[in-house]
């Protein structure tokens, strides 16, 4: 037979076809033997972080000591509460420009506020000028408000002069005119036995003899706000201040975050605004 022929009657070779048959139980075996050193490897890894973890949550204090909640159904947003975007169409006026400006008010077309650097500042013709300063320092972080000070309510009073509340220092009264600054009531002044920690906002009668603030906290201070928040403290209260007897009531207290205060146009009530229970609650109060 020629080479050609024994060529031509050859068998072609098939195709090797793999099957589950043969080796592969040993593929599945070390697949399955992998698998199980991996969860091992995660459970233990799990447990070398978790034990240290909640050793360390049981040895070392909580800062805070959380209060219960309850809230009430809130209102349907409907007639005066119905949702609008009117606030859309506001002018931006000093973007960017002043470093968190709290409370503002006007003297004519002059305005005024607080800054979180510590300084109340005059805003006209596009300008701004700084009055006044309640405290010193480099007034850069959060950690540097209670030497700074943090100026928060601010409003215009019948003479001219502004009436702020700084968060550390207390109530101030301020002549834009001549930068003059007097101190009204200190906050390290104890009400009733407890210190005033966190001095909010105000709001005076249209004489200036009276002037109604909220004191947030005796126990947080406003760079510890939100573990006031957390907490639920409700130690805050309203105060009164009688700015020719100089003498101060605690007109509400047990409050949890009492921010916004404000007097109604008669002066006969007062509107305060409860951050932590989100409502808002009213004090009547006695004319002179």
């Amino acid at each position: 037979m020629s080479e050609a022929d024994g060529l031509r009657q050859r068998r072609p070779l098939r195709p090797q076809v793999v099957t589950d048959d043969g080796p592969a139980p040993e593929a599945k075996d070390g697949s399955s033997f992998s698998g199980r050193v991996f969860r091992v490897t995660f459970l233990m890894l799990a447990v070398s972080l978790t034990v240290p973890l909640l050793g360390a949550m049981m040895l070392l204090e909580s800062p805070i000591d959380p209060q219960p909640l309850s809230f009430k159904e809130p209102p349907i947003l409907l007639g005066v509460l119905q949702p609008n975007t009117k606030l859309r169409q506001a002018e931006r006026l000093f973007e960017n420009q002043l470093i968190g400006p709290e409370s503002i008010v006007n003297i004519g077309d002059v305005m005024f506020t607080g800054t979180a650097d510590g300084r109340v500042v005059k805003l006209e013709s596009g300008e701004i000028e700084t009055i006044a300063r309640f405290g010193s320092g480099p007034c850069k972080t959060r950690d540097d408000e209670p030497a700074c000070g943090r100026p928060l309510g601010i409003r215009a009073g019948p003479n001219g002069t502004l009436f702020v509340a700084d968060a550390y220092k207390g109530l101030f009264e301020v002549n834009p005119q001549k930068r003059e600054v007097k101190l009204l009531l200190s906050s390290e002044t104890l009400i009733e036995g407890k210190k005033m920690s966190f001095v909010n906002d105000l709001t005076i009668t249209r004489d200036g003899r009276k002037i109604y603030f909220t004191d947030s906290s005796s126990k947080w201070q406003r760079r510890d706000y939100l573990l006031l928040v957390m907490e639920g403290t409700d130690d805050g209260r309203l105060l009164e201040y009688d700015t020719v007897t100089k003498e101060v009531k605690v007109l509400l207290d047990q409050l949890q975050f009492p921010n916004g205060v404000q007097l109604s146009p008669e002066e006969d009530f007062v509107l305060v605004a409860e951050t932590t229970m989100a409502r808002i609650r009213s004090c009547l109060v006695r004319r002179r």
